[in-house]
Protein backbone atom coordinates (compact mmCIF):
# COMPACT_ATOMS: atom_id res chain seq x y z
CA UNK A 1 0.00 0.00 0.00
CA UNK A 2 1.39 3.65 -1.25
CA UNK A 3 1.88 6.06 1.59
CA UNK A 4 0.47 9.35 0.70
CA UNK A 5 3.19 12.28 1.57
CA UNK A 6 2.82 14.35 4.29
CA UNK A 7 1.09 17.80 3.32
CA UNK A 8 3.51 20.17 3.70
CA UNK A 9 0.85 23.08 4.03
CA UNK A 10 -0.34 21.80 7.73
CA UNK A 11 3.19 20.92 8.80
CA UNK A 12 3.69 25.08 7.58
CA UNK A 13 1.14 26.28 10.04
CA UNK A 14 1.77 23.97 13.13
CA UNK A 15 3.82 25.73 15.89
CA UNK A 16 4.60 28.30 13.20
CA UNK A 17 5.77 31.92 14.92
CA UNK A 18 3.75 34.59 13.28
CA UNK A 19 3.98 38.23 13.54
CA UNK A 20 0.43 40.61 13.49
CA UNK A 21 1.01 43.76 10.96
CA UNK A 22 -0.95 46.46 10.37
CA UNK A 23 -1.47 47.20 6.54
CA UNK A 24 -2.55 50.29 4.49
CA UNK A 25 -4.16 49.47 1.17
CA UNK A 26 -1.90 51.41 -1.11
CA UNK A 27 -3.15 54.31 -3.87
CA UNK A 28 -4.40 52.19 -6.59
CA UNK A 29 -5.02 48.89 -4.88
CA UNK A 30 -8.39 47.67 -3.55
CA UNK A 31 -10.53 44.33 -2.29
CA UNK A 32 -9.12 41.55 -4.25
CA UNK A 33 -6.22 42.29 -5.21
CA UNK A 34 -2.37 41.78 -3.33
CA UNK A 35 0.21 43.69 -2.12
CA UNK A 36 3.44 42.95 -1.11
CA UNK A 37 4.41 43.61 2.57
CA UNK A 38 7.65 44.12 4.48
CA UNK A 39 7.82 41.80 7.89
CA UNK A 40 10.33 43.23 10.71
CA UNK A 41 12.11 40.14 10.44
CA UNK A 42 13.07 41.49 6.74
CA UNK A 43 10.61 38.55 4.97
CA UNK A 44 8.50 39.77 2.53
CA UNK A 45 4.90 38.52 1.93
CA UNK A 46 2.41 38.48 -0.37
CA UNK A 47 -1.40 39.48 1.38
CA UNK A 48 -4.39 39.95 -0.31
CA UNK A 49 -6.15 43.29 0.59
CA UNK A 50 -10.01 42.15 1.56
CA UNK A 51 -13.00 42.57 -0.15
CA UNK A 52 -14.47 46.30 0.53
CA UNK A 53 -11.61 47.91 0.83
CA UNK A 54 -9.91 50.78 -0.54
CA UNK A 55 -6.69 53.25 -1.07
CA UNK A 56 -5.98 54.67 2.82
CA UNK A 57 -7.96 51.60 4.85
CA UNK A 58 -6.29 49.71 7.19
CA UNK A 59 -6.38 46.26 7.60
CA UNK A 60 -4.36 43.38 10.00
CA UNK A 61 -2.69 40.47 8.90
CA UNK A 62 -1.06 37.50 10.74
CA UNK A 63 2.05 36.54 8.70
CA UNK A 64 4.20 33.69 9.54
CA UNK A 65 7.92 34.26 10.79
CA UNK A 66 10.21 33.17 8.31
CA UNK A 67 13.13 30.43 10.18
CA UNK A 68 16.70 32.30 9.58
CA UNK A 69 17.95 28.87 7.59
CA UNK A 70 15.51 29.41 5.10
CA UNK A 71 14.38 25.72 5.66
CA UNK A 72 11.56 23.62 4.21
CA UNK A 73 8.88 25.70 5.94
CA UNK A 74 10.30 29.06 4.08
CA UNK A 75 10.05 26.71 0.28
CA UNK A 76 6.56 25.93 1.63
CA UNK A 77 5.34 29.20 2.16
CA UNK A 78 7.04 30.53 -0.75
CA UNK A 79 5.05 27.54 -2.81
CA UNK A 80 1.54 28.89 -1.33
CA UNK A 81 2.02 32.50 -2.05
CA UNK A 82 3.64 31.69 -5.66
CA UNK A 83 0.22 29.55 -5.98
CA UNK A 84 -2.03 32.32 -4.82
CA UNK A 85 -0.08 34.83 -7.23
CA UNK A 86 -0.69 32.43 -9.90
CA UNK A 87 -4.47 31.83 -9.29
CA UNK A 88 -4.85 35.72 -9.20
CA UNK A 89 -3.15 36.43 -12.50
CA UNK A 90 -5.51 33.02 -14.32
CA UNK A 91 -8.80 34.80 -12.63
CA UNK A 92 -7.18 38.34 -13.95
CA UNK A 93 -6.74 36.62 -17.01
CA UNK A 94 -9.97 34.83 -17.37
CA UNK A 95 -11.25 38.41 -16.87
CA UNK A 96 -9.39 40.35 -19.73
CA UNK A 97 -10.84 37.20 -22.22
CA UNK A 98 -14.82 38.07 -20.75
CA UNK A 99 -14.01 41.64 -21.60
CA UNK A 100 -12.37 41.34 -25.02
CA UNK A 101 -15.19 38.86 -25.93
CA UNK A 102 -18.22 40.67 -24.40
CA UNK A 103 -16.13 44.22 -26.48
CA UNK A 104 -16.19 41.97 -29.74
CA UNK A 105 -19.81 40.97 -29.34
CA UNK A 106 -20.87 44.80 -28.88
CA UNK A 107 -18.73 46.09 -31.87
CA UNK A 108 -20.09 43.23 -33.87
CA UNK A 109 -23.71 44.28 -32.72
CA UNK A 110 -22.76 48.34 -33.31
CA UNK A 111 -21.59 47.38 -37.16
CA UNK A 112 -24.83 45.53 -37.38
CA UNK A 113 -26.92 48.53 -36.10
CA UNK A 114 -25.18 51.14 -38.30
CA UNK A 115 -25.83 49.28 -40.83
CA UNK A 116 -29.51 48.73 -40.40
CA UNK A 117 -29.39 52.40 -39.62
CA UNK A 118 -27.72 53.30 -42.81
CA UNK A 119 -29.92 50.97 -44.71
CA UNK A 120 -33.32 52.35 -43.45
CA UNK A 121 -32.41 55.88 -44.72
CA UNK A 122 -31.43 54.91 -48.05
CA UNK A 123 -34.84 53.59 -47.81
CA UNK A 124 -36.90 56.82 -46.55
CA UNK A 125 -34.69 58.76 -49.22
CA UNK A 126 -35.76 56.48 -52.15
CA UNK A 127 -39.46 56.96 -50.47
CA UNK A 128 -38.99 60.88 -50.07
CA UNK A 129 -37.85 60.97 -53.94
CA UNK A 130 -40.92 58.61 -54.97
CA UNK A 131 -42.99 60.92 -53.76
CA UNK A 132 -41.62 64.08 -54.54
CA UNK A 133 -41.90 62.64 -58.59
CA UNK A 134 -45.51 61.83 -57.71
CA UNK A 135 -46.33 65.41 -56.09
CA UNK A 136 -44.56 66.64 -59.38
CA UNK A 137 -46.61 64.55 -61.52
CA UNK A 138 -49.98 65.34 -60.06
CA UNK A 139 -48.86 69.05 -59.92
CA UNK A 140 -48.15 69.00 -63.72
CA UNK A 141 -50.81 66.70 -64.71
Amino acid sequence: MAHKPPDVSSKFILGAVTTRLTVTVPTGLSGGELVRVAAPDGSYHTVMVPDGLSAGQQFSVELLASPADGSAMELAKVKVELQAERHLRREAQQEVMRMRSALDSLQQKHRADQAYLNDMIQRQRQSIEQLTRQLQKDEDG
